[in-house]
């Protein structure tokens, strides 16, 4: 089970607003949570470190720019996390947590 406050991390409350938004209060349970949590432990990385990773501020703007190595090391890792837990479900669950904090996931297509 995951603990206090691994769960209020801005990433994960913006997570779960943004899961609520589209699938209704109660789309985010303790599940999801535990999944992202073992992922983190994982990789050694808090919620929030693994986005800061991946996207960086713009100099000049305000906007955010894509860590294209970041962002592949995640993707490897989700990949192996997959493997790891033998469950796309999971690996599914992780990638919900970047994609809705921005930063675009594309797992290796289905054959």
């Amino acid at each position: 089970m995951s603990t206090p406050s691994f769960g209020n991390q801005e990433s994960v409350r913006r997570w779960f607003d943004s899961r609520a938004g589209l699938w209704g209060p109660g789309s985010s349970d303790d599940g999801l949570l535990d999944w992202l949590e073992q992922f983190c432990t994982k990789v050694e990385r808090q919620p929030n470190e693994l986005i800061d990773e991946c996207l960086r501020a713009a100099t000049d703007s305000d906007s955010l720019v894509l860590r294209t190595r970041a962002r592949r090391r995640y993707i490897d890792a989700i990949a192996q996390f997959e493997l790891d837990n033998a469950s796309r479900d999971a690996a599914n669950v992780v990638r919900s947590f970047f994609i809705h904090n921005g930063v675009a996931m594309n797992p290796t297509v289905l054959r």
